[in-house]
């Protein structure tokens, strides 16, 4: 088992340093252009507000794998894993949450429908949208107050340590936990997913009905459109993949699906729930072209370094 952890915590090492990459580039870039024209787009405002809680998610994950590898015997350390974990519950929630905004700003700017409310919000969503962010904030701290106690000590004797009077000491996650805490928690992930979700397929939709009467249309006009619409359905799509995958890995552990299944099985979970945050922030680097730009000139730069330093 062990060359198997030390596997799976070298493929998270490597998920950290790509998470932290990419997530770290689209807060730069974002933060330079605020400084640059004192303000942010509504879509740069999400970006970066996704990015800088991926960015510290990445941590969280990583570090909580390492306490979940390596059971801690002393009780400093379980309240150092405690602290942790909620930070990975806090994190975790509310980047889930942004990503659920970049959702319906997708699909309110982009979709064309004409329900009076999506006209509504199309006209409105500039406005709410810093409302949105910043009570993403408290919905999340809400979801996760009582999640320290699936992390306890546990104290266990063994033959020899009652001869001497003395007791092992470990800090464990708990499995079995409450039926309330389950709910809350459960409640907390699905809210945000049902309302990515609406929106996701929404736009999928809209872009698809718009694709097909471009067919209609002029051939290099349509040509072009259809290029743009179908980029945009991958785009949107390899969203949903990634969130919906994130989300049912995330309920299944909550449900404890996983305690009694193969330790490697429970492994590739950890190993595929870390890949959420920076696969699919590389997806929004690539779809966004701002963003694309930027990481090809980093690339440029650092290739030319690195070929100055072989020089």
């Amino acid at each position: 088992m062990f060359p198997t952890v030390i596997i799976v915590l070298i493929i998270c090492g490597i998920e950290l340093i790509l998470g932290i990459t990419v997530n770290g580039l689209i807060i730069i870039v974002n933060c330079i252009e605020w400084i640059r024209n004192r303000k942010l787009t509504c879509c740069d405002m999400i970006l970066t507000s996704l990015g800088i809680s991926r960015f510290f998610l990445q941590f969280t994950i990583f570090i909580n794998n390492i306490f979940f590898a390596f059971s801690m015997a002393v009780d400093g350390q379980c309240i150092t894993w405690k602290i942790v974990y909620l930070a990975w519950r806090y994190l975790n929630t509310l980047s889930l949450w942004f990503a659920t905004w970049l959702s319906v700003f997708y699909c309110v700017k982009i979709a064309n429908f004409s329900q009076p409310l999506f006209l509504w919000l199309k006209q409105r969503i500039p406005g709410l949208l810093p409302q949105l962010l910043m009570s993403s904030l408290p919905l999340s701290l809400l979801s996760c107050l009582f999640a320290s106690d699936g992390i306890y000590v546990t104290y266990t004797d063994n033959k020899i340590n009652n001869l001497l009077g003395n007791t092992s000491m470990e800090c464990r996650y708990k499995h079995n936990l409450c039926p309330g805490l389950v709910i809350l928690s459960l409640f907390g992930y699905s809210f945000p997913f049902f309302i990515f979700i609406v929106p996701a397929l929404l736009l999928v939709i809209s872009l698809w009905r718009h694709t097909k009467r471009m067919e209609k249309t002029t051939i290099s006009f349509r040509d072009t459109v259809n290029e743009a619409h179908v980029s945009a359905i991958k785009c949107i799509s390899s969203f949903i993949f990634f969130y919906v995958s994130y989300f049912v890995v995330i309920v299944l552990f909550l449900l404890n699906i996983f305690q009694h299944s193969n330790i490697y099985f429970t492994w590739f979970i950890s190993a595929v729930t870390a890949a959420y945050p920076s696969g699919h922030s590389v997806v929004l680097i690539l779809c966004n072209r701002k963003l694309k730009s930027a990481t090809l000139k980093a690339l440029k730069y650092m290739k030319c370094r690195l070929r100055g330093e072989a020089l």
